[in-house]
């Protein structure tokens, strides 16, 4: 069984990976970029990939939230990841010494009032693990804290993030639908039949009537036509009796509702 993930090793898709299974109990693979982690997991039946799907600073990751619409995958389980960043560079080297940094643009911007701080120059990478092969005399490379130790690098300054409480959100999904009877959370997929006025009212008001929770409401374009969208809503409750009955008063509404998921958070 195989386990796909955004790498190389030490990017926050692998550390997350980590967390949810270790490298001795399932092969890990990495992959280059997000597109190819969706498409390996989707043709393949034996296994699982863990993406990103929400951070708390940038908001939704869109390639896999498009992708939970497109390819045939669904969610099992959620984990969360506490992130830290750190400016690496070469060895000796000071803040003082740095005028240009490496990294990935969500951490760049997840950084930038250090950055601004300290006058860098910006650049930018695929990963922030590739940012720490432009490491030079006045060369900098901003990466998780901890991964950079992984191939050599000591950190040069820790915990650099403006926001201290950076939590992303990552799915572990599959080909193959999992339903979990007593699960924390289920994850819909809401697209309108037609398009008129009062859409998401229409979609909220209805998990109201059952004092439904919903801990995630995302929209995203049908690509079909312009001013057309899907809802995902992620609520605080398993495939229950009332949650059965939103989602068939939804179905008179006109509206079509996918499962993507039931799920337990596990950190």
């Amino acid at each position: 069984m195989k386990l796909y993930y955004l790498g190389p090793k030490g990017t926050f898709s692998y550390l997350a990976a980590t967390q949810y299974k270790s490298e001795s109990e399932i092969e890990f693979v990495p992959k280059s970029n997000l597109y190819e982690v969706v498409a390996s997991v989707s043709e393949d039946s034996q296994s699982i990939a863990v993406v990103p799907i929400e951070n708390s600073i940038e908001g939704t990751i869109n390639i896999v939230a498009d992708a939970l619409t497109q390819q045939n995958i669904y969610a099992q389980s959620e984990l969360h990841l506490d992130i830290q960043f750190a400016l690496y560079g070469s060895e000796n080297a000071t803040v003082n010494d740095i005028s240009t940094v490496y990294s990935i643009g969500p951490a760049i911007s997840q950084t930038s009032q250090y950055i601004q701080a300290h006058g860098f120059d910006i650049a930018y990478v695929d990963s922030t693990i590739k940012s720490l092969d432009k490491i030079s005399q006045n060369v900098g490379a901003i990466a998780p804290l901890g991964s950079g130790e992984a191939y050599g690098y000591t950190s040069i300054a820790q915990n650099i993030e403006d926001y201290p409480h950076n939590v992303p959100r990552f799915l572990v999904v599959s080909n193959q639908p999992k339903h979990i009877e007593q699960a924390t959370d289920t994850m819909l997929l809401i697209t309108p039949k037609f398009d008129k006025p009062g859409l998401l009212a229409s979609i909220l008001n209805t998990f109201v009537l059952f004092n439904i929770n919903l801990s995630w409401i995302e929209s995203r374009p049908l690509k079909t036509q312009l001013g057309m969208y899907h809802f995902f809503v992620q609520a605080d409750t398993p495939i229950s009796e009332d949650l059965s009955k939103v989602i068939k008063i939804l179905n008179t509404l006109d509206f079509q509702v996918t499962i993507i998921g039931t799920f337990n958070k596990l950190n």
